[in-house]
């Protein structure tokens, strides 16, 4: 199998950041213009917090540079080590759709009920992915 493949699902959750990006911007942008308030008049994660009324999005990028750290890992880890296969691949990608459902919750209605079990479908199948990867690398032996 194509070793690359695996960077399929990362660039997908690249595009899911810069999607997120641009509507957190936006979303900034809009809140901003609405209360007249001068960008340096909140500089703070937590000014910036107090500050806003609504900012659906404002901690969804951080959610996507935090546990997806270790996705990105695993990508890399199964890459370099020469152990990208079909499981493999579907569980990569397994990954990315529950991440997309996450972020869709969080920038849209925010039910956090409905936005944690997206959130924690993405971990179980990352688990999957990383026993996966160590599963490979103890059989090789």
């Amino acid at each position: 199998m194509n070793q690359s493949l695996i960077f399929g699902p990362v660039f997908a959750m690249m595009l899911l950041v810069c999607i997120v990006g641009v509507l957190t911007f936006r979303e900034r942008v809009r809140q901003y213009k609405s209360m007249r308030l001068h960008p340096q008049k909140a500089p703070t994660r937590k000014e910036f917090s107090a500050a806003m009324q609504d900012m659906r999005c404002a901690d969804n990028p951080m959610n996507l540079f935090e546990v997806p750290m270790m996705f990105y890992v695993a990508c890399i880890g199964l890459y370099v080590t020469r152990a990208v296969d079909l499981p493999a691949l579907l569980i990569a990608w397994g990954y990315v759709f529950p991440r997309y459902g996450h972020s869709y919750v969080h920038c849209g209605s925010n039910i956090v009920m409905k936005r944690f079990k997206w959130f924690v479908a993405s971990d179980f199948v990352l688990i999957a992915l990383w026993l996966l990867w160590g599963f490979r690398l103890v059989s090789e032996r």
